[in-house]
């Protein structure tokens, strides 16, 4: 069974939370604050068929689909 809630689950609170952190890293690599930590990738030559791709929230994509069931079935 499925509780639906207002606001922000803790999961979703704590995925933010670290992916804040990561970002925070990132930030103080690219300056030279930190030597480890994260690295982020880019590509030297990006594809050209990729030029307009969107990336998507799949949870919110999923999250989304499950509503709909249940909008659907009541």
């Amino acid at each position: 069974m499925y509780t639906l809630t207002r606001g922000p689950s803790k999961l979703a609170t704590q995925r933010r939370t670290a992916w804040q952190q990561v970002e925070q890293q990132l930030d103080g690599s690219r300056s030279g604050e930190s030597a480890c930590g994260p690295v982020q990738y880019v590509e030297k030559t990006p594809n050209p068929g990729l030029k307009n791709f969107v990336p998507i929230d799949l949870e919110e994509w999923w999250a989304q689909q499950f509503l709909a069931k249940i909008e659907n079935c009541s």
